[in-house]
């Protein structure tokens, strides 16, 4: 029979591994209503995880850490927007173009700084990010444990939820990014600066695909390793179709994503003979697959979504 102890724990792995697909979803989804498909968030999140190593072994703040992830996410997608949005480049293309760049550009920097044969003990961290226990709500039976013991990073993703709904269905300017992602070329017939909002809206996506990021390598773990986003920047994209471009279904579709992960990686911890534990590292992969394919068919996304867009005046 299950321990209760088993299940708490499931749970409580659950939501902290949702928090960088939940954060790099959100500013995703917030992209996406504008009309830009940003495959490129999968290499914003690893440049993020590689400059947050970098800079807290190097100087031992985690602070400066994530600072300088965010603006190196920042910096890869305001070069996807400047060659999808001032230039004009197809979106798909040039956002797995980046990823391959990335990928390339990390590894060599990683191998540069420390040699070109790092294993069997690869270089770490002394310090990581620390979980916050909140006051009294951590005591609350099962939930506390659950819900208030993790670290920032997870109650501001949970905050951004409801904030960026919020911004979306409650606002002008959400309504304005809403309406470029339908019809830019009517959006700017009625004065709404399209090029420069997508713009806003991609360095906020890089700041915060940064940070995420930034919590595998300095939060989760205490090292680098190669290409150690392991898709979860496509599968946020996967996730924000799933959710209908809802911040609210967002939330759903991310925990559940993250429960399988945590599933996961207690079947792989409790050795289930019947069961190899390459089978179990695809599970939370498969399933997502498998959520497009019943879930995800006819959804329909912004009508301008992938399309460039020019000025015509």
């Amino acid at each position: 029979m299950v321990s209760v102890e088993i299940v708490v724990g499931l749970l409580y792995s659950s939501v902290s591994l949702l928090t960088p697909i939940l954060l790099a979803g959100l500013a995703e989804l917030l992209v996406e209503r504008s009309g830009i498909l940003n495959l490129s968030l999968e290499g914003a999140m690893l440049v993020g995880a590689f400059t947050a190593f970098m800079v807290a072994f190097y100087t031992g703040s985690l602070g400066y850490a994530m600072l300088a992830a965010s603006i190196a996410g920042v910096a890869l997608c305001m070069l996807f927007a400047l060659l999808t949005i001032t230039l004009a480049l197809d979106q798909m293309v040039t956002g797995l173009a980046l990823n391959l760049l990335t990928i390339g550009i990390t590894s060599y920097f990683y191998r540069a700084s420390f040699g070109w044969y790092v294993s069997p003990i690869p270089p770490h961290v002394e310090t990581t990010l620390q979980p916050v226990e909140i006051p009294v709500l951590s005591q609350i039976p099962i939930l506390g444990k659950v819900l208030f013991n993790h670290l920032p990073h997870t109650y501001a993703a949970l905050a951004l939820v409801f904030l960026s709904w919020w911004l979306l269905f409650r606002t002008e300017s959400g309504l304005k990014i809403r309406a470029m992602g339908e019809d830019p070329q009517t959006a700017d017939y009625l004065g709404i600066n399209v090029n420069l909002t997508r713009y806003a809206l991609l360095v906020l996506e890089g700041g915060i695909a940064g940070i995420a990021g930034a919590l595998l390598s300095i939060g989760y773990y205490n090292m680098f390793l190669d290409n150690m986003t392991q898709g979860r920047g496509y599968i946020a994209i996967a996730l924000v179709i799933l959710s209908r471009w809802n911040p609210l279904l967002l939330l759903g579709a991310a925990f559940i994503f993250s429960f399988i992960d945590a599933l996961q990686l207690r079947i792989q911890a409790f050795n289930v003979p019947f069961l190899p534990y390459q089978f179990a590292l695809m599970l939370p992969y498969l399933f997502t697959i498998v959520l497009l394919l019943v879930a995800g068919r006819k959804v329909k996304g912004p009508a301008s979504l992938g399309k460039p867009f020019k000025k015509s005046r």
